[in-house]
């Protein structure tokens, strides 16, 4: 499957990255863009822990390590930022009252801490075969994953109730709240691969699988799923627009917004002819009880706050909840009472350099189309993280790795008659 890369920046015409060690080498074969497929290719299935993208990702991270792959120097705030989250935790845990919750929490947050400093590595080593590798794969499980909530939703598939939740949609995640958010990223990829294929191309085969995606995450019935793709659609549209290559392209942006807007409203309003789905979709939009009654959502978070402040080393990762019988549905107080100000000087850091840094590549850096989608993800997904535990997504360590992945690479190169010439690419 196509990816969407240009020519000049496929391998075999041009080294991937200038000025790096001959070790590196190795994300450059065919062999590393296999393993790297296969790891996004399954990453939908996370009904138990760990699962199977778990297990590839150890092996082909440690693989890739052992055979040249180097860390670049770039990373040392992110990766500094994000250790402190870890001491944090290490502190507030010596004061849990749930130890064996905090040693399991940390030892997952610092495996997911590796998977980002190890995809942001084989993609600054080698940008658009591990990028192509990584989204081919992503894509996968994305048409796999929205197939199957769609196809369990409309109950044509066999024990489908098992890919509900709660009669939403969630596939072969443990939650819709995670299976929703899942498919922003893919959405935005594809829409950006209509902006800039043929128009075969997106009829035929972008615009549908569009349309697919979308509507599976629509069924998620997840407001937060719902409020990320509006937001990161929204950011990716003005980052793209403020240098857009000719007036013809931004023509076309338009209209094909337009086009999968009018899609997107017919195949939502054929979903809602389903009494079930039309009766689910009228709750969901309004605040539920457990965002306003006294002891919910909201009342949890000025609770967890106030914890947060009391003990400024924090309590123990993933205590809270059994200590207030609620979760803080909110990443940036979970890191807090968990890890004190520590773990949030941590996270603000890692969170403030991705967001700044990345801002500047998003309007002259190179490769910038496909940078846009992951930017503009991941700042949906830090948005909609105020009213969620997103600390252990998986796709969250790995758009921030795609992030500062392309920062740290070099340019593409195209070879023109024996010489070498840097192009940017929107």
């Amino acid at each position: 499957m196509s990816m969407g890369i240009a020519a000049s920046e496929l391998p075999g015409h041009g080294p991937a990255s200038q000025g790096w060690s001959q070790g590196i080498d190795i994300a450059n074969t065919r062999f590393a863009a296999v393993l790297l497929f296969c790891v996004t290719a399954i990453s939908h299935y996370v009904l138990r822990e760990p699962a199977p993208y778990d297990l590839l990702l150890v092996a082909t991270a440690g693989t890739l390590f052992l055979l040249g792959l180097r860390i670049p120097r770039g990373l040392a705030v992110p990766a500094a930022g994000m250790i402190l989250i870890l001491c944090g935790y290490m502190i507030g845990g010596t004061q849990a009252l749930y130890v064996d919750l905090s040693i399991t929490f940390l030892q997952t947050s610092t495996y997911l801490t590796l998977t980002f400093i190890f995809f942001a590595s084989v993609i600054a080593a080698s940008p658009d075969r591990a990028l192509g590798a990584l989204w081919a794969g992503y894509l996968v499980a994305a048409v796999c994953t929205a197939g199957l909530g769609i196809g369990a939703y409309l109950n044509v598939i066999p024990g489908g109730e098992i890919l509900l939740g709660a009669g939403r949609a969630k596939a072969l995640f443990e939650d819709p709240n995670v299976y929703g958010p899942f498919l922003v990223a893919p959405v935005l990829y594809a829409f950006w691969r209509m902006s800039t294929g043929s128009m075969k191309s997106t009829l035929l085969f972008w615009g549908p699988v569009t349309v697919l995606l979308a509507l599976g995450l629509f069924l998620s019935f997840s407001r937060g799923a719902w409020l990320h793709l509006l937001l990161s659609a929204a950011i990716f549209a003005i980052l793209a627009s403020l240098s857009p290559e000719t007036r013809r392209q931004r023509a076309r942006i338009a209209g094909i917004a337009v086009m999968l807007g009018v899609a997107l409203f017919f195949a939502i309003g054929w979903a809602a002819t389903i009494p079930e789905v039309r009766d689910l979709l009228e709750a969901r939009l309004g605040l539920q009880s457990y965002d306003t009654r006294e002891g919910g959502r909201f009342t949890g978070h000025a609770n967890a706050l106030r914890h947060a402040l009391q003990h400024p080393f924090g309590i123990g990762p993933n205590n809270w909840g059994m200590i207030a019988g609620l979760d803080t549905h909110n990443i940036y107080l979970n890191v807090f009472v968990a890890g004190g100000f520590i773990s949030i000087a941590g996270l603000l850091t890692a969170l403030g350099a991705t967001i700044i840094k990345g801002y500047r590549y998003a309007l002259t850096g190179p490769r910038r189309g496909i940078f846009l989608v992951a930017y503009a993800t991941f700042i949906g997904l830090f948005a909609e993280s105020i009213i969620i535990d997103s600390n252990h997504w998986r796709h969250m360590y790995l758009l921030m790795g795609m992030i500062w992945g392309l920062m740290l690479a070099a340019p593409p190169v195209r070879h023109r008659a024996g010489s070498a010439h840097q192009k940017s690419r929107a």
